[in-house]
This record gives C-alpha cells, sequence and structure tokens, in this order.
C-alpha cells in the first residue's frame, strides 16, 4: 500500500516551497528537473487544504486565572498553523448536558475534554472514536503515560480518550492543631484506629457554647469507603446491585459515623454554613483529605497556620486506597477531521501541553517526566512539603466504577447516602433502597 505523505511533511513542503521561491533571483536559469519523487509529494502538498477543528473544553476554567487551557491551544496553533482551533472553555456545571445536546442534534464538536463519568458514558453510547487505529497507524509512544491514567480511559478494549491530567487524594493536615493537641503528626503509617483516636482528640468547642468549632476531619465523597473495603456497586458483568453485601455497609457506616456517632466531621448542617473547604482554610478542620488542585488557593490563602500533607490512612479492614481521578481529551465520533483532531490530542495531552498546564499549578501531569520532574520542582517552596505523597498515592489510587448510566447509578446511591446522613434512615434501608433503583437500570443497559 502506498504511504501516504504525512500531514505536517506536507506543510513543511509547501512552506519550503513558497520560501525559496521568494529568494529566487530574477534572472536564474533553468531550475533541475525535480525527481518524481519530490513532484508527487509537491502534488499531494498542493491538494492539502488547511482545517478547522472545533473544541470544547472545562479544564483549569474555575482553578487557573490565567487560562491555561488557553495558552495549550495557542502553543498547539503556533507548531500547527495548519490547522485552525474554534476553541471554547466553558464552566464545568453544565457542560456534559450541552455536550450530550450537540451530540444528539448533530452539531457535536470535533474535540472535547471528559472527566472520568462523561467519558466512559459517550463511549457506551458509539459518540466518541477509538483511538487504537490512529495511535497505531502513527505509532505513538503510549509509555510515556503513566499506564493506570490510560486505563481509566478505555472502554471494552478501546482507547476512547487521551488523558490531559489525573489527581488523587491525600489528607492535609493543620500542624497548629497537632501542636496544641500535643499529638504527633500523621504519617503514612497511621491505621484507622490511630485516624479515629486524632479526630476524638482535634474535634474541639473551642469557646463552650456547646457547638463544635474544630474537626477533626471531614468526609470523603462516598465512593472512597466503598474502596476502603473492597464493595463494588454492582457485580463484575454489572447485572446485579451489591450495594447491599456487608462489606458496602461496612464502608457506610463508617462514613455516616465520621458525622452522626463519633462526631468527629462536619454534619451536613454545618457544611450548609461553611463548606469544608472553607473550614480547613479557617483552621477549622485539622485533618483534611483532598487532591491537588487545592494547592494554588490553598497557598495563596493559608497564612494563619502551617500545614502539609500525608497519605489516607490505612483503613479498618486493613486496606490503603485513595481515589484516582482523571481528565482526557477525546475525538467525537461523528468528527469529519479526525486526523487533525487527533493530531491535537497528541499534542494537548503530550509533554508540550502537559508542561503547560503543570506550570499552571493544574492537578498532576500524566506524563511520567512532567509529572515526576516539573511537578515536584514546581513545588519547591510551596506547601505541602511532602509533595511526593501525589505520586506515592498513586501505588494505591483506584478509580471509581464505570457504567453507561454511571451518573444515574451514582444519583441512587448519593440520594440514600443523604437521607442517612441526616439520620432519617439506617445505612442498610439506604443501601437496599439504592438497589431497587439500581437493579432495573443495570437491566435495561443489558
Amino acid at each position: 500500500m502506498k504511504q501516504r505523505v504525512p500531514f505536517f511533511v506536507v506543510s513543511v513542503v509547501i512552506v519550503l516551497a513558497m520560501l525559496l521561491g521568494a529568494c529566487a533571483p530574477a534572472a536564474a536559469t533553468e531550475a533541475p528537473v525535480a525527481s518524481d519523487a519530490t513532484e508527487a509529494a509537491v502534488t499531494e502538498a498542493a491538494a492539502v487544504e488547511p482545517v478547522t477543528i472545533k473544541v470544547v473544553s472545562f479544564l483549569t476554567y474555575s482553578e487557573n486565572a490565567e487560562g491555561a487551557e488557553s495558552k495549550v491551544v495557542e502553543a498547539f496553533q503556533a507548531a500547527h498553523p495548519e490547522i485552525t482551533v474554534d476553541f471554547q472553555l466553558l464552566p464545568y456545571a453544565d457542560y456534559f448536558t450541552s455536550l450530550k445536546t450537540w451530540v444528539a442534534g448533530g452539531t457535536a464538536p470535533d474535540v472535547a475534554s471528559l472527566d472520568l463519568g462523561m467519558l466512559q458514558e459517550m463511549a457506551a453510547a458509539g459518540s466518541l472514536a477509538d483511538l487504537n487505529p490512529m495511535i497505531e497507524a502513527d505509532g505513538y509512544d503510549l509509555s510515556q503515560y503513566y499506564q493506570s491514567t490510560l486505563d481509566m480511559f478505555q472502554n471494552n478494549g478501546g482507547q476512547y480518550g487521551l488523558p490531559a491530567s489525573y489527581s488523587n487524594v491525600v489528607l492535609y493536615y493543620n500542624k497548629n492543631l497537632f501542636d496544641a493537641a500535643g499529638l504527633p503528626y500523621p504519617t503514612d503509617k497511621m491505621d484507622w484506629a490511630t485516624f479515629m483516636d486524632y479526630n476524638k482528640k482535634l474535634t474541639a468547642d473551642t469557646n463552650g457554647d456547646g457547638t463544635i468549632d474544630t474537626f477533626g476531619t471531614s468526609r470523603l465523597w462516598w465512593p472512597y469507603y466503598m474502596l476502603l473495603t473492597g464493595a463494588t456497586p454492582f457485580n463484575a458483568d454489572a447485572t446485579q446491585c451489591t450495594l447491599t453485601d456487608q462489606a458496602a455497609i461496612d464502608g457506610f457506616q463508617a462514613m455516616v459515623d465520621l458525622s452522626l456517632t463519633d462526631k468527629v466531621a462536619p454534619t451536613a448542617n454545618d457544611l450548609a454554613a461553611q463548606d469544608d473547604w472553607h473550614m480547613f482554610e479557617a483552621g477549622r478542620i485539622a485533618m483534611y483529605p483532598i487532591g491537588p488542585w487545592s494547592i494554588t488557593e490553598f497557598n495563596d490563602v493559608i497564612k494563619d497556620f502551617d500545614w502539609d500533607a500525608t497519605t489516607l490512612p490505612i483503613g479498618p479492614t486493613g486496606k490503603q486506597v485513595t481515589f484516582l481521578f482523571g481528565n482526557a481529551y477525546s475525538v467525537l465520533a461523528g468528527s469529519k477531521q479526525q486526523q487533525a483532531a487527533y493530531e491535537f490530542l497528541k499534542f494537548v495531552t503530550g509533554p508540550e501541553g502537559d508542561q503547560i498546564r503543570q506550570d499552571s499549578g493544574f492537578e498532576i501531569a500524566p506524563i511520567k517526566s512532567v509529572a515526576e520532574g516539573s511537578f515536584l520542582k514546581a513545588m519547591e517552596g510551596k506547601k505541602p512539603a511532602n509533595a511526593k505523597v501525589f505520586l506515592d498515592s498513586a501505588a494505591f489510587a483506584q478509580s471509581v466504577p464505570t457504567h453507561a448510566r454511571w451518573s444515574e447509578i451514582a444519583d441512587a446511591i448519593s440520594a440514600q447516602l443523604d437521607s442517612a446522613l441526616l439520620g432519617d434512615i439506617t445505612v442498610p434501608v439506604a443501601m437496599q433502597n439504592a438497589c431497587d433503583t439500581i437493579n432495573p437500570i443495570l437491566a435495561e443497559s443489558k
């Protein structure tokens, strides 16, 4: 099969031809006859037309005032003048709803940024292009990415996105509160019993008015407590809800007990008055589970106390886990410019794009060389001093389960847990109610 001249080579041939023509003297002698190969390349180059791709993204919209993602796109444009990018940076809140509306209406962009849940839902619906054929034809080196970040965006053997950023959750701690309580700082060896002991000693009504002013910790997003006990929301072939299994009950009971029984974490009412993010900034939470998206703001805002980070505690079953989150860029299945869109993906998720995003302080680069070099270097002189904890925690990080209708499943679980956290129902009842909603969803998905 005849091998086509790569798109970027064609562009170079055009540019060189223009430059040589402009520099030729007016009375030049007759030029030598070009070889057949050169003529073929120039003929193909002349047939190539510049293309425009439409790209939408939510990355760095809220976290970075300097517009890091716009800088990534500008860098791509400078490197690929033959591809014009019609770029829109959009807020996360209504992003997915808008994207699905565009897909349904036949006006989808060529490329979109997606988080894990979005991508899995769209891949299952057939709305995304499998990148594997383009990756294989191009010989693109995937080993430069952390494998776990690639795995997140696979579905039934297809690679439906290339990772643009990843993050996990670690445990920030207020050193001043630990010092005042006479407690040693938490380490990566801290087990659940020690964690709970610290929580109880650090939770206090400091002004004696009967209301807790300082909490030992705050609750994490609910899948953490499921992962902590090895539970899953459904069985291996996604035909049956498994949230009524004892492992799931135990995990969610530990979550609810933090607020309602042990009272070491803010309740729903407490969080309605002030969320846990701002509570930590105000020195009201001693151990705060959070990810690298907090680094920039916390370094800017927190001036009244010292803080650092360690891994999340080893769970009550002896297991240590954390979340693995990620954002990817994907090519839409309906794109008429898939090759140009693929070139865009390689750049914005590769070393060049990752470097710009990393320099802005947005999450962690999935490209190993950027994460292990620039991330840690950029953290020098900033907090947490133990920034390496984010890379260390990747060793036991897990992704949340995925399903084509994951958003509906997650909503069902969240709604029931909200009732349990208010004390309206027990955890076993909550999980039975959740399964009553989830099982029909699983059945309809087959």
